[in-house]
């Protein structure tokens, strides 16, 4: 009885918690295709895209000193395909983020049906896939109480007596992303179906709907090789929200730097480059100014990624341009 009320406790504090439900990343425009399946296909060119942020550095440790911060990694790869002869885009998106004893693994395929329109190029796509939770139970280990006299009392948990628990569940989301060469926008809903993992048929959890509004504006400067991308990232789940306001700027299409603020969380700085063979190499470090910048040293976030061409005819040609969508 003691395993099934710790069990159920720490998954309702995971669950009121806005950030412990959809991963938190700073480099979202690097990183739609995990919210939108509507931008697969976006780039007309096989993209490549591998993240890691690790989240809270330096604080909220276990009673062993293992840390229990946030640590996300994520994994993402489409293409524009004509598949009988439909513009379309095809993709896959894979995502592990672990909060402690928690660890949630997201994998999704990924379609959209894409459109030329007056405004831009529209694609409206569709995720199907799964999601696994998981706990482990030698990480919630309970030490005995200690009288003055040292002597120990109580016996709540230990590790043998509960070693993990997982659970898996359908889960789909929907979007629709709208690209012009002067701006894109794009809205998105994650979960649709508000998946419930059960653990052995006793315990379950819910995922909450997750909506996405993002929307970026490109600006070329007079004279100079500068392109300013002033953009917004918002989420929500209809009880609370979050906005990132960011700004990036773009040397030569080939070196980012840039500027977020994340309302009443975070500043961010942000900064890349994009070698020759067309890899990319992102880095961004989140500053705290919530109540939480007295126990922690900030947030790390590295990203990778690669775009090439699979068209024999087109591989001749040499890409330079970044894209910051």
């Amino acid at each position: 009885m003691a395993r099934r009320i710790v069990f159920f406790l720490l998954f309702c504090v995971a669950s009121v918690s806005w950030g412990q439900q959809y991963p938190q990343f700073s480099q979202n425009m690097f990183n739609l295709l995990t919210v939108n399946p509507g931008y697969a296909g976006s780039n007309e060119m096989m993209n490549v895209t591998l993240g890691n942020r690790q989240q809270w550095m330096g604080g909220f440790k276990g009673v062993d000193g293992t840390s229990m911060a946030p640590s996300t990694t994520v994994f993402g790869v489409d293409t524009e395909i004509n598949l009988l002869g439909w513009n379309s885009g095809i993709g896959l998106s894979i995502m592990n983020d672990e909060i402690g004893a928690f660890t949630t693994l997201y994998m999704s395929a990924i379609y959209s049906k894409r459109w030329e329109t007056d405004y831009g190029k529209l694609g409206v796509g569709l995720s199907l896939g799964m999601v696994n939770q998981g706990i482990d139970g030698e990480i919630l280990e309970v030490e005995p109480h200690k009288l003055n006299g040292g002597e120990k009392i109580g016996n709540y948990h230990k590790p043998e007596d509960f070693t993990g628990e997982e659970g898996m569940a359908f889960d789909a989301g929907f979007g629709a992303f709208l690209e012009h060469k002067d701006y894109y926008l794009g809205i998105s809903v994650a979960h649709l179906n508000q998946p419930k993992p059960k653990f052995k048929d006793t315990y379950a959890t819910q995922i909450n709907r997750t909506a996405f509004i993002t929307g970026g504006y490109r600006i070329q400067m007079k004279k100079r090789p500068i392109v300013l991308i002033p953009s917004i990232f918002l989420k929500t789940n209809m009880s609370s929200y979050q906005i990132d306001w960011n700004i990036n700027g773009i040397l030569k299409d080939k070196y980012w730097g840039g500027l977020s603020y994340r309302m009443q969380d975070a500043i961010v700085l942000l900064g890349g480059v994009e070698l020759n063979n067309g890899l990319r190499i992102g880095y961004s470090y989140d500053i705290s100014i919530s109540q939480l910048s007295g126990a922690q040293n900030g947030s790390h976030e590295i990203m990778l990624g690669y775009r090439f061409d699979l068209s024999l005819e087109k591989r001749k040609k040499q890409y330079k341009s970044v894209r910051y969508l």
